[in-house]
């Protein structure tokens, strides 16, 4: 899994990949470049068009691994054994929060912002140590979770967002009670080679970022390869700057594609 995923970014950084957005979405949104993301999370600071956030403030991140050797009487556990491979039940568990504001203009929202991660592994290790170790997943969970709070509001009904990882495809949604935004996952499936060829991925499709809905109509993407918020157009500016909200902490969250 390790070199697949060096080889992904190696197809990103080399090649055309790209988030497809749909036609007529694109012609009635704007598309703006994200700023801050890259770099040290210390006082990481995001822009895009005329949005911005304070100093993104990370509280306690708690990790923790346990493992132990594993005893297992299944013939296909036996059969490694043979070959002097040795095996390990591993736990990994991590958290982690954070918290900011995002504004546009003199509107202003909260964010507050919580990542849950778990995963349960099969390590074998080799004879010879300098072969290293592989892992074989036997089952992950992860949760993002955010409340979102309009400051301009003279009763501020605080936007619950929360996004669950199933099967490898992050869904979830942000709603205040009356509004609900859908979010799901993006992935590219193919991509572009120097020589203008579409070429399949190898090792199936590769997270690409997440697309916003209301009623099933596009309202917003965050394009993770480019590092882009595109949201449409013609939408009241409150909404707009919850959207905003949104999009930025799923580009803050740690954990990106939990599978891999």
């Amino acid at each position: 899994m390790k070199y697949l995923s060096i080889l992904l970014i190696f197809l990103v950084s080399c090649t055309a990949a790209k988030v497809s957005v749909p036609d007529k979405f694109q012609a009635a949104s704007t598309s703006m470049k994200v700023s801050g993301l890259n770099g040290w999370m210390i006082n990481q600071q995001l822009q895009f068009g005329e949005y911005s956030t304070t100093s993104v403030k990370r509280g306690w991140d708690f990790s923790s691994m346990m493992q132990h050797s594993r005893i297992s009487f299944r013939l296909e556990d036996q059969l490694v054994k043979v070959f002097n491979v040795g095996m390990d039940d591993r736990s990994i568990s991590e958290k982690n929060k954070m918290q900011y504001s995002i504004s546009h203009g003199n509107m202003q929202a909260g964010v507050f912002a919580m990542e849950k991660f778990s995963e349960k592994q099969i390590v074998y290790k080799a004879p010879d140590p300098r072969w290293g170790e592989l892992t074989h997943s036997k089952g992950y969970q992860y949760a993002f979770s955010a409340a979102i709070v309009l400051m301009a509001d003279q009763q501020p009904e605080p936007w619950q967002l929360v996004l669950v990882n199933r099967n490898d495809e992050e869904e979830g949604y942000a709603s205040n009670g009356d509004l609900t935004i859908g979010i799901k996952s993006l992935r590219i499936g193919n991509y572009t080679n120097p020589k203008g060829k579409e070429v399949k991925i190898v090792g199936g499709p590769m997270f690409a970022g997440y697309e916003l809905t209301i009623d099933k109509g596009v309202i917003g993407v965050v394009d993770m390869l480019d590092n882009r918020v595109i949201m449409i157009n013609d939408m009241d500016p409150a909404y707009k700057l919850v959207t905003a909200a949104v999009s930025s902490a799923l580009m803050l969250k740690r954990k990106q594609d939990p599978g891999n």
